[in-house]
């Protein structure tokens, strides 16, 4: 999917937080602010968003010389939900569909976004358990589950830190059902916005339950061109891909493979015109539906 207009205005305002979270000084920020703006007004139409975070992100980090602007979000984010891991896999476990309501969580996790949801820690992960009940507004789960029995390998692909311990219970569930799957989990190579990276799915032992596939790629997304062998195998060989987020629905809303699923929150107006729902809709979709006429 290609950048609209509105996705520049979306990361002028994403720049301007981030300056507002390492920056008093009025003078300084209207600096770099500047840099930006004239960074964001080279930028060609046609590219996806994800392609044009990946750029302003790292020109941030140059300019602020920081490296990783939300460590210390990712870590706490990662141990709040940690916290809460074994109350929601009682409630879970106690349901009448375990693995169903395992995936509403994990989508639920989907608000955990820095980029997206400007909120403080604390108000997204109490969001998480209000919006868990909701139900999807696009709903393919049973025929992901189906295949999911029938499978050998699923590929899955986390998007933030914090979210990735919800991805980790439901990889948890998904493997009581299926004991002979294979699941490998793809983490981001290196830091960008509260993507999940290796140190990330180390933190939360997600390596008890899958096989940890480092992208290698900075890009708050998946861009398939530009991410290590070892991955791009993966994507093309196993049997399920699961791509969890808006960032890594925008770098593969275009790839046309047979079960690759979509488990997201559409937390933009881009995103959710793109799909056909109300904003802030919780989303389970096979891809097929994108090429349906």
């Amino acid at each position: 999917m290609k950048s609209t207009s509105a996705c520049l205005t979306c990361h002028v305002q994403q720049a301007q937080r981030i300056l507002n979270k390492f920056i008093d000084n009025e003078e300084e920020k209207w600096v770099i602010l500047s840099k930006i703006l004239n960074d964001l007004s080279k930028t060609k139409y046609g590219l996806k968003p994800i392609d044009i975070s990946e750029e302003m992100y790292t020109k941030i980090e140059t300019y602020l010389k920081i490296n990783d602007i939300f460590y210390y979000e990712k870590k706490k984010s990662n141990e709040i939900a940690l916290k809460l891991y074994d109350t929601f896999k009682l409630r879970i476990l106690e349901s009448s569909d375990p693995l169903y309501e395992a995936a509403k969580l994990a989508v639920s996790g989907n608000l955990v976004d820095f980029g997206a949801m400007p909120d403080s820690l604390g108000f997204l992960i109490s969001k998480v358990s209000e919006i868990w009940n909701e139900p999807f507004s696009i709903d393919d789960f049973e025929d992901f589950k189906f295949k999911l029995l029938n499978s050998n390998t699923l590929l899955y692909l986390v998007d933030n830190a914090g979210e990735i311990v919800f991805d980790k219970l439901f990889i948890d569930i998904m493997k009581t059902f299926n004991k002979n799957l294979h699941i490998a989990v793809a983490v981001k190579g290196k830091p960008i916005i509260n993507d999940a990276t290796l140190e990330d799915a180390k933190q939360i032992e997600i390596d008890r339950f899958a096989k940890i596939i480092d992208t290698g790629l900075k890009t708050p997304g998946t861009s398939i061109s530009k991410a290590t062998e070892e991955f791009r195998k993966a994507f093309f060989e196993y049997e399920i891909v699961l791509s969890k987020g808006q960032g890594n629905f925008e770098g593969l809303s275009d790839e046309k493979r047979e079960n690759l699923y979509f488990a997201l929150v559409a937390k933009c107006d881009v995103i959710s015109k793109f799909i056909g729902v109300e904003k802030n809709s919780k989303i389970f979709m096979n891809s097929k539906r994108i090429f349906q006429d």
